[in-house]
C-alpha cells in the first residue's frame, strides 16, 4: 500500500512546482497576445487603413452609467421590442373562406345601403322637397 502511495505522489508535482508551470504558461501566452496586437496595430497604421474583421456574435450591451460591456440584454430594450411587436390576434376570421365571405357580406351590405339610399332620393325628388343645395 505504501508503495502505491509513494508512486502517486511521485506522480504528481508538488504546488510550487504545479503554480511555477502555470505562471509560466499564462506569461507566455499573454505575451503572445500582445503580439498578435501589435501586428494588428502595424496592419493598421502601414497605409493608413484599417482592416475590417468579422466578429461572430452578438454585440455586448454597454451599462450606460460605467460604459462596461454587460452580457445581458437591457430591460429597456426587451421592452421596447415587445411594444413595437404587433400582438397575433386569433379572431372569428381564422380561416381564408371565412375572411372572404365576412367581406362578401360586407360589400352585399354596402351595396344594400346604397340601393336603399337612391330609393329614397328618387322620393324626395317625386315628391320635390330634394334640395341639394
Amino acid at each position: 500500500m505504501k508503495k502505491w502511495i509513494m508512486e502517486c505522489h511521485q506522480s504528481r508535482p508538488r504546488l510550487e512546482a504545479l503554480q511555477n508551470q502555470i505562471d509560466d504558461f499564462v506569461t507566455s501566452y499573454e505575451e503572445k497576445l500582445e503580439e498578435e496586437r501589435k501586428t494588428k496595430e502595424a496592419l493598421a497604421a502601414e497605409g493608413g487603413w484599417t482592416v475590417a474583421a468579422y466578429h461572430k456574435g452578438r454585440k455586448k450591451t454597454t451599462d450606460s452609467e460605467s460604459g462596461i460591456a454587460v452580457g445581458s440584454v437591457a430591460q429597456a430594450a426587451v421592452e421596447n421590442k415587445l411594444d413595437k411587436k404587433k400582438p397575433k390576434e386569433v379572431g372569428l376570421d381564422f380561416y381564408c373562406f371565412k375572411k372572404r365571405e365576412a367581406q362578401r357580406n360586407e360589400i352585399m351590405e354596402l351595396q344594400g345601403k346604397f340601393e336603399e339610399d337612391k330609393k329614397r332620393l328618387q322620393q324626395l325628388r317625386a315628391a320635390r322637397k330634394f334640395r341639394p343645395y
